[in-house]
């Protein structure tokens, strides 16, 4: 018989009762999937969580949430540096240096149609509620595009024919759709005729030095109240307001080529190439700092939980390229980092999951752990609004196409003297009408309403980033779609039993 330690017992019973494996943490790599060229453009995230990424290889790639390869578009042959767009039916825009914009079934990965401008595509198109595609080009066009490939209207940008390099974007009614050129000169532009509304110089505002460039390479964003936030390469972060009259600016210390992005109480994020990861209340002044190191073109995300998702520059003469992927706390702190060997231009995006994506030039998509989708009270929580990169607030990847819209307002029975109106079946649910089926509940914010009958109504609650339920026979409970349990009742029972309720102050879900 072999004599056993002591010690040697207690190590194998230690490690006997260890989990198989550790749970997961915020922040942990999940995984990684590699294309043959640099990533420049942030990814784009479906309702179903599946990812799609250009490359300069010349394709688009589509890849599920797990990281299986869904399919590749062959594109053109030249480079596809835009993010990719997806459309309220799910097909997949991208923009390519051919001139080209290219619509891609969602589905298959086959070509539906091809637009030709005359000129470099490097932005991202906008889409709008009924379908139509907004795209800036070099040839200082904007175009709008019907969703079947036919020219809807062309605007001219200004009379010295600058480059449009950014991403157009659309305000919350989307009738205007706003957009800068590397000329330094801002527009808006009516998004049914194309006719110019107001623009402003940035010159105008800021005179340039000598050799300084006025060009604005990122999106807007734009606030709940209208107001419109965009940065130029002068340094500053300008604010207007929806008629073009300049509310205020803001200064960094180096060129500004990012998209700012608005959390749900009005504090604007941005990066400048000074390294820092700004936070500037909608007044204007300035509430934090984060060092990130050098932001080209990555613009941040804020998901639920407020935390900030951004990439900046980390090499050196010594280790070469490298860059970090970080997220910065509300307190300003640094969450966690991950550092690569290349150079980072794309902006971070986060899925219905948690799941964050980042992506760089050294090809590579990377899937993070994550705890909270985007954050669903922000009016623009990261670069073109939403997941599915539409630059078109309403414009949700997490809003299903089934059942049919309907009209919930014909069997209103009580109003209220401000104009809100009582809805039974959404229990104390007083609703103000907003360009149906989107509505404004008292409480909840904009919700967007469907369902086959006025007697069942399907509705997204924005703050809990999911489909509801409710029926005005049971108007004390609400139903969880995508999870099928009882999510909370307001009054009136006093049955709890096997039935899930949310906290909205912890924001955690608990059954009583």
């Amino acid at each position: 018989m072999i004599p056993t330690h002591p010690l040697l017992l207690t190590l194998v019973a230690l490690l006997t009762c260890l989990p198989a494996s550790l749970p997961a943490a915020y922040g942990d790599l999940r995984w990684t999937a590699l294309t043959d060229g640099p990533i420049l453009g942030g990814p784009a995230i479906d309702q179903q969580g599946d990812v799609y990424v250009s490359s300069q290889d010349g394709r688009v790639y589509a890849y599920t949430a797990q990281g299986t390869l869904k399919w590749i578009f062959q594109g053109p042959t030249d480079w596809m540096e835009s993010a990719p767009t997806i459309g309220p039916d799910g097909t997949v825009y991208a923009g390519s240096w051919d001139g080209r914009l290219y619509a891609i079934d969602g589905t298959s990965g086959s070509l539906k149609w091809a637009f030709s401008t005359g000129g470099v595509l490097t932005g991202s198109p906008a889409v709008g509620a009924d379908g139509t595609i907004f795209i800036g080009s070099n040839d200082s066009f904007l175009y709008a595009i019907h969703s079947d490939g036919s020219q809807k209207w062309v605007s001219e940008a200004v009379p010295s024919y600058a480059p449009i390099s950014g991403s157009p974007a659309l305000n919350a009614s989307g009738d205007v759709i706003y957009f800068g050129n590397d000329d330094g000169e801002f527009f808006a532009l009516d998004a049914t005729t194309g006719n110019l509304l107001w623009s402003v110089s940035v010159a105008s505002i800021h005179p340039p030095a000598s050799g300084t460039s006025v060009a604005i390479s990122g999106a807007p964003a734009i606030d709940q109240d209208g107001s419109i936030y965009f940065a130029c390469e002068n340094n500053y972060l300008y604010a207007l307001s929806y008629d073009g009259s300049l509310h205020w600016t803001f200064a960094a210390s180096e060129p500004i080529r990012s998209s700012p992005a608005i959390d749900g109480n009005g504090t604007i994020f941005f990066a400048a190439q000074d390294g820092y990861l700004y936070a500037i209340d909608n007044l204007g002044f300035q509430i934090s700092e984060t060092y990130v190191g050098d932001v080209f073109y990555c613009s941040p995300a804020i998901d639920g939980n407020g935390h900030v998702l951004l990439a900046g520059y980390a090499g050196s003469a010594t280790i070469g390229a490298a860059s970090r992927f970080v997220s910065v706390n509300p307190a300003g702190e640094i969450a966690w980092e991950y550092l690569i060997s290349d150079y980072n231009d794309a902006s971070p995006n986060i899925a219905p999951d948690g799941s964050i994506y980042f992506a760089a030039h050294d090809g590579s998509l990377y899937c993070f752990e994550g705890t909270a989708p985007l954050m669903p009270n922000s009016p623009w929580p990261r670069f073109q609004a939403n997941a599915a990169q539409s630059g078109f607030a309403k414009a949700s990847s997490q809003e299903p196409a089934e059942p049919a819209i309907t009209d919930f307002f014909s069997t209103i029975t009580e109003t209220h003297p401000d104009g809100w109106v009582f809805v039974p079946w959404f229990g104390a649910g007083w609703l103000m009408p907003r360009e149906l089926p989107w509505v404004e509940h008292l409480e909840l914010g904009y919700i967007f309403l469907q369902g086959p009958t006025a007697d069942s109504v399907w509705f997204y609650d924005l703050r809990l980033n999911d489909w509801l339920y409710a029926n005005q026979f049971a108007p004390n409970f609400y139903f969880r779609a995508t999870a099928a349990t009882w999510l909370y009742h307001l009054q009136g029972t006093t049955v709890y039993t096997n039935r899930w309720f949310f906290n909205y102050t912890s924001m955690e879900w608990f059954m009583d």
